[in-house]
Parts: C-alpha cells; structure tokens; sequence
C-alpha cells in the first residue's frame, strides 16, 4: 500500500498543468504612435513599433505579476460578436485592435474613438502601462501582422511641399 502511495504521489507531482497556447496580438494607432505589443503565453513581451512607417521589433521580459495579469485579463475577457466599433464622427482619435488566437478559435475586436466594449479599452490602457514600465531590446525578428493590418486602413503620409 505504500508503494501504491508513493507512486500515486511522484506520478501526481511530475504531471503539470497543460500549457496554454495563446497567441495575443495588441495593436494600438493614434496620430503619434502606432506599435504592436505580442504576446504568447512565456514571459516575453514582443514590442513592434512602425512609426513613423519603419517597423522595428523589440522584446521584455515580463514579471510574474505581469504574466499573469495578462494570462488573467485573455482568461476572463469576453469579445463581443461584433468585432468592429467605431466612433465615425471623430476623424482622429485613439484605435485599438485585439486578436486573440489559440488552438481552437481565433476571436478580434477593433475599437475606435472610444466606441466600443470598455472592459476593452481598460485592457488596452492595461496593457500600455506594463509596456511603459519596461526597456525593450532590440532584436532581428518578424511577426506576420497581416490579420490585425486588414482590420484598419492607415492613412497615407501627408504630401509635403504642394
């Protein structure tokens, strides 16, 4: 009976918990910034910025009260079956897009001029200040952006001179 035991116990302290296999894309546009923020369940926080129109990655590492508080948010946050919101009377403004992925579904929501669930803009405000706390490193890496880049249309650069 005690080997039983003990085996029952070795066995149950070697099994963790299933990995999640979230991959998390923020993206964030006004009229002076626009930048991406990556996340995929680690510890690492990727920064894309593409502004002024050069797009340049570069990583953190979050703390564990960060990790989770993200992990916690994408836990609990509900997107709407709408998956645009936006505030057409308002040229300028602040967007938001989040697209969420994981083995089973992919799920995104853009928000503009703060239209929109709020849970959702708090998130997103959430996640700028983990992002103003860290220095990012730069790094020779590309995310394909293209599913948050088809939610959006960026305006063209002003014509200078005419």
């Amino acid at each position: 009976m005690r080997t039983f035991a003990l085996i029952v116990i070795i066995v149950l302290s070697g099994c963790k918990s299933p990995k999640k296999d979230t991959d998390f894309t923020f993206f964030k546009w006004n009229i002076r910034e626009t930048y991406y923020l990556k996340f995929n369940s680690s510890d690492t926080l990727y920064y894309i910025s593409t502004y002024p129109f050069e797009e340049q990655t570069s990583f953190t590492i979050l703390s564990d009260e960060e990790k989770n508080e993200i992990e916690n948010m994408l836990d609990t946050i509900t997107f709407p079956k709408n998956d645009t919101f936006e505030n057409n009377s308002i040229e300028d403004g602040e967007t938001y897009a989040f697209i969420l992925k994981s083995k089973k579904q992919s799920e995104k929501l853009k928000i503009h001029g703060h239209s929109g669930p709020n849970q959702f803009w708090l998130f997103g405000k959430s996640l700028e200040e983990i992002k103003s706390r860290h220095k990012f490193t730069k790094i020779n890496r590309e995310f394909d952006l293209s599913e948050v880049s088809k939610m959006y249309q960026v305006p063209p650069p002003p014509i200078i001179g005419k």
